[in-house]
């Protein structure tokens, strides 16, 4: 290669750049993770809103990012990875003004969905962004700085959420992420240089991005419906099942797409395969605990956002945490090693705090109980992302992330649907809480005949 091949770094300002990418990627997480205490304060802020209507708040959140995640990434490939980032942002800041001075809910709603995309824009563009700044040979730190960075911002939403929310008001779930956007605008253009793929991708099949959105969004209609319709009900039952028949008719026809939404063909890796399948049901489980949760102890125990902001913050925090401890060996020593027994001690937890709470709040347990869980999350969940990249070539990469991201989506919007479903519907918060850890239980163990599969020991043959 000759001189004047080698291409220029992206920045030349590294620690400045990753911390300014650290804080574009915490938007997503505090505006997603911010709702668990921000939803009781909603009902309250408008009284006579269904608790269906309202999970949509959240739920179109997760929906049209699992749609729009694919095609935000082409478009930082194709229009560079800087710009698309500062779009992102700017689109983002206009959301979070739209939703702080949101009149109705049917504008909050809109205000979530133009978040999503947003936040779509800036995750893909981040990432390309992180993975051109780091060395390709040190992708498990790439991956454990993206965990900390989830987990960490996922953990302070609550806590600060709850205190912004007690103190000033449910608009500052939205206010809150306006300074966060100025960092990320002012910085980025000072410290990184354009980067952008040197080949021109087409747009992805955009009936996809419908399809998904569709289904997903059918499916959770029939979840958050169950309760005034029934779950026996033919309104529940033939939502679902239209969502996982429009689920369906998308995979095969991204089989037969010259360019589809998500390259499925990327399934004949077996740990990308496997790994996507056990995130897609393990984040159910671990989406569905942390919504609802947060709500049971606001709307049923009577905490305040502040106190359930606090209680449900190690889940998230010791996951990110821990996530970046494990991404340091687990390249070596292959991911199935944490996945299992993290997964292990993720159900024992849940059942020793399902034994130990008992029928009066007992904060000492619960946060203990928070910390254990989260501990075991973060050997789960960064295990599961890595496992999904790690034998996929290089120039791949982004497009077996981009499955990845959709499949944590598309289950993070089943398990809130579910969470909240529980937390809201159930005649005391005993039966919610009985609901909601039988559910936390079961989803956790079915990823258990994928998860053991996966094999990403170095120098091992795939099956």
């Amino acid at each position: 290669m000759t001189a004047a091949a080698v291409p220029q770094p992206v920045t030349g300002h590294p620690a400045i750049g990753l911390t300014t990418l650290v804080i574009a990627a915490s938007l997503t997480g505090i505006g997603l993770s911010i709702m668990t205490v921000g939803y009781p304060a909603l009902g309250e802020a408008f009284p006579g809103t269904s608790d269906p209507t309202l999970s949509w708040v959240t739920n179109i959140f997760t929906i049209v990012g699992a749609a729009t995640l694919v095609p935000a990434g082409v478009l930082a490939d194709r229009l560079g990875r800087r710009r698309m980032l500062l779009v992102g942002t700017l689109l983002f800041l206009a959301g979070s003004v739209l939703g702080g001075l949101a009149p109705s809910v049917a504008v909050l709603i809109g205000a979530r969905a133009v978040l999503a995309v947003a936040s779509s824009i800036i995750n893909t563009a981040a990432v390309a962004l992180l993975l051109a700044t780091i060395p390709a040979n040190r992708l498990p730190l790439a991956v454990g700085i993206w965990a900390v960075a989830g987990g960490t911002s996922s953990a302070v939403g609550p806590p600060v959420g709850g205190l912004a929310i007690e103190w000033f008001g449910w608009e500052w779930m939205f206010w809150l992420n306006l300074p966060f956007c100025l960092v990320v605008l002012i910085v980025v253009p000072l410290v990184y240089r354009e980067s952008r793929s040197g080949e021109t991708k087409a747009l992805p099949d955009p009936l996809g991005g419908v399809m998904v959105a569709g289904a997903t969004a059918l499916v959770t209609l029939g979840i958050v419906q169950s309760d005034p319709w029934g779950w026996l009900d033919w309104k529940v039952v033939g939502s679902i099942v239209a969502g996982l028949v429009v689920f369906g008719l998308f995979v095969l026809r991204t089989w037969h797409h010259a360019n589809p939404l998500v390259e499925l063909r990327l399934f004949r890796f077996p740990n990308v395969r496997r790994s996507n399948l056990a995130m897609l049901v393990f984040a159910s489980s671990w989406f569905g605990m942390f919504f609802g949760f947060t709500v049971i102890v606001i709307r049923s125990w009577g905490w305040t956002p502040i106190e359930g902001g606090f209680a449900v913050a190690p889940l998230a925090l010791f996951a990110g945490v821990v996530g970046v401890l494990i991404g340091r060996v687990a390249h070596r020593t292959g991911h199935r090693m944490f996945i299992l027994p993290g997964t292990a001690i993720y159900v024992g937890g849940t059942i020793m705090l399902w034994v130990l709470l008992g029928d009066e709040p007992n904060a000492a347990v619960f946060v203990a109980g928070m910390t254990v869980i989260g501990v075991a999350t973060g050997m789960v969940f960064p295990s599961l992302m890595a496992a999904a990249v790690v034998d996929v070539p290089p120039d791949q990469h982004s497009l077996a992330s981009g499955i990845n991201f959709t499949s944590q989506r598309v289950a993070t919007t089943i398990g809130v649907a579910l969470g909240l479903t529980f937390a809201t519907t159930a005649a005391s918060a005993s039966e919610a809480i009985d609901l909601l850890m039988g559910m936390v239980i079961i989803t956790a163990l079915v990823s258990l005949p994928f998860s053991a599969r996966i094999d990403t020991r170095p120098h091992q043959a795939q099956s």
